[in-house]
């Protein structure tokens, strides 16, 4: 009797009869397993892929906190006072003297606690941090809907802080 032999695990199987091997694909289990991977997976990103006032708020506080803290390493770095302005009505701020200038989301609104000394006319104000990482202090107030954050700047130390507040 003629027998087929594909490997040395393999069965024998008559040659005029229909060998029936293993259907290639995957079980219902499998499907539905990864299936409901797949919806708990869109349940969890979904909300953080949406836009919201509460993170486009946050956002915005932390690219202000980022130049405020990248300020402060330049003067330390360079060894010389370097100013952190904005500018509250084009809602633009940056490092004086630097070329490259972030701006707020048009709806977010902005206000700036600083020294008079600081101020340079009605909507353009600065705060100044020293070679030894102190800084003239002041707050960078931002609000978007029912949400406040502030960015505090404190005078002897430089340190940058988020903090969230009541909308005034």
């Amino acid at each position: 009797m003629p027998m087929s032999t594909a490997g040395n695990d393999s069965l024998p199987c008559r040659v005029n009869s229909s060998c029936r091997t293993a259907a290639a694909g995957f079980t219902l289990v499998e499907l539905l397993i990864v299936f409901t991977l797949l919806v708990v997976l869109s349940a969890v990103l979904a909300p953080m892929l949406t836009p919201s006032p509460a993170r486009t708020l946050r956002a915005a506080a932390g690219e202000v906190a980022t130049t405020l803290r990248e300020t402060r390493r330049q003067a330390q770095a360079a060894q010389t006072r370097r100013r952190f302005v904005i500018d509250t009505q084009s809602k633009a701020f940056g490092v004086e003297g630097s070329s490259t200038w972030r701006k707020l989301p048009e709806d977010v609104g902005v206000r700036l606690t600083t020294g008079q000394s600081l101020l340079s006319g009605e909507t353009r104000g600065g705060i100044d941090f020293f070679p030894d990482g102190s800084s003239t202090g002041g707050r960078v107030s931002l609000q978007l809907a029912e949400s406040a954050l502030l960015v505090d700047i404190e005078w002897l130390t430089g340190r940058i802080r988020l903090r969230e507040t009541e909308r005034p």
